[in-house]
């Protein structure tokens, strides 16, 4: 169990302070230079505080990289409750997840750092159930619309989030590592989108 209970150690507010406190850190010194001991100094409490509630560094990070996804999916899952069209809904969905990771990775110098880190195998496997949450919506979206699909509307979205994969971290294309081509980076994701999207369009 990476995550402890926290019954008695301070509560919710004390493990959002700690979270808010590894969060900067890593994103201003980098994962790998931050230390315990400086989270705790900045949450304001003691070291021995932080490990009633998280094991390890790396458990800070598993819960960070937990929340970068389960905020994309909220993202997702609102705009599949919207009224806009499916084809609008899926174009909007994908783009959501990929402007996300690229903000988190750009916001700080060591944004890329903690993205990287966040991408790793061993973190992306502790956050399958939020990718499967993201199929599903993904899923959800195509079943709906009058699509002309090739193959199931669950391995359909499978395909799709694969094909946006040149647009998360590490970029293909050394721009997009950038902040300031993230409309470029916007541009050419969405023309990819157009393009999938009109392959699948009845016509």
């Amino acid at each position: 169990m990476i995550q402890k209970e926290n019954n008695c150690t301070g509560g919710e507010e004390t493990r959002r302070a700690i979270l808010e406190a590894a969060r900067k850190r890593f994103l201003h010194y980098g994962f790998k230079k931050t230390t315990i001991d400086e989270i705790a100094s900045d949450a304001g409490i003691g070291k021995g505080t932080v490990y009633l509630h998280f094991e390890t560094k790396e458990a800070l990070l598993l819960t960070l990289a937990r929340e970068v996804k389960r905020n994309v999916t909220d993202q997702m899952r609102a705009i599949t409750e919207s009224l806009a069209s499916p084809e609008e809904k899926l174009r909007r969905m994908l783009m959501a997840a990929i402007l996300s990771v690229h903000d988190v990775a750009q916001v700080t110098v060591h944004g890329t750092e903690l993205v990287d880190e966040l991408l790793s195998p061993r973190l992306m496997a502790c956050g399958q159930p939020e990718r499967q949450a993201q199929l599903d919506l993904l899923t959800r979206v195509l079943s709906e619309g009058e699509f002309d699909l090739p193959c199931a509307p669950a391995e359909a979205a499978s395909h799709f989030l694969l094909a946006m994969v040149p647009f998360f971290p590490p970029y293909l294309n050394p721009c997009h590592a950038k902040p300031s081509c993230r409309k470029g980076l916007e541009a050419q994701a969405s023309a990819m989108l157009d393009f999938l999207i009109h392959g699948i369009r009845k016509h």
